[in-house]
């Protein structure tokens, strides 16, 4: 957990609860912006106690009305998530989510959740897109109920995002793409070559998080792309950054159907930067690391 203390009244403070692929890049987007005194506080996110006593740290020395805006980035659960436990996960999930509110001891606050366009579409549903009834969508929609049931709750339904590989974090399907093709090494996508998906790089998701938190409200965001691909069409640009053939195994995908979002709804918080622009910032984050 990372908190992000801030000492002007424009800004609020700031937490960052589970720093996997778009929970990192919130917090480097923080930190470039100067955003307050920052402090790492060593938490188990699945353990609610453990992220009430984080939380409760971060802000003890905070004013008491001092306003508050958690990420919850926590979260392990992807499309190939296999419903087992479900009631179980979304208890746990309630108790955690609940312990960190508690935390802020009556602080004005708003939790940020990061929930998934791809398994649930846009939060208005008029976009063209078939949402399919897979134990990841189920997860993910109850998650979004007990976050609206807080009072306090923003939820960010993001399409696919992607980034650098780093040791124990997920990069995304194209991050992965980009680093084996650097190496040689073939990529299994689960999909058709004219599977349409929709991508994101992950500074742009933190970037629209940032300017969220300055935002009032608490209305639905969807965080997506204009524009979606066809996988045929993201193996070839990224083999035209890295200038080399991209392996690739093609599988039955967990997901089957298209990622099409109308870009009316895609909140204006968001950059719209080009799928080849990001897969550039990867292949050369891979080659100068």
């Amino acid at each position: 957990m990372r908190g992000f203390r801030s000492d002007t009244e424009d800004r609020p403070t700031v937490i960052v609860v589970g720093e996997g692929l778009i929970g990192a890049a919130v917090s480097a987007r923080l930190r470039r912006r100067r955003w307050g005194s920052e402090t790492f506080q060593p938490t188990d996110w699945s353990d609610p106690r453990s992220v009430g006593s984080g939380i409760a740290s971060v802000v003890e020395p905070l004013e008491a009305d001092a306003p508050l805006e958690i990420v919850w980035s926590a979260g392990t659960t992807g499309m190939d998530d296999s419903g087992a436990g479900l009631a179980d996960a979304l208890d746990d999930f309630a108790a955690q989510t609940g312990s960190a509110l508690d935390a802020a001891e009556g602080r004005p606050v708003r939790l940020h959740h990061l929930s998934s366009a791809g398994a649930l579409g846009p939060p208005s549903g008029r976009s063209r897109f078939a949402v399919g009834d897979t134990p990841y969508a189920a997860r993910k929609s109850g998650e979004e109920d007990i976050v609206s049931r807080t009072g306090v709750g923003r939820i960010h339904r993001v399409s696919s995002v992607f980034g650098t590989p780093e040791r124990a974090r997920r990069s995304g399907v194209i991050g992965l793409m980009v680093d084996n093709a650097l190496k040689a090494r073939e990529t299994q996508l689960f999909a058709r070559t004219t599977t349409m998906r929709n991508y994101l790089h992950a500074s742009d998701v933190a970037e629209a998080l940032v300017r969220s938190f300055t935002t009032p409200g608490l209305d639905p965001i969807l965080l997506a792309a204009n524009r979606s691909h066809p996988m045929s069409e993201v193996v070839a640009q990224v083999s035209h950054v890295v200038r080399r053939p991209v392996p690739i195994a093609y599988r039955p995908p967990a997901n089957a159907h298209d990622m099409v979002f109308d870009p009316r709804e895609a909140s204006p918080l968001l950059p719209q930067r080009s799928l080849v622009s990001g897969i550039r910032l990867v292949h050369d984050a891979i080659l100068t690391r």
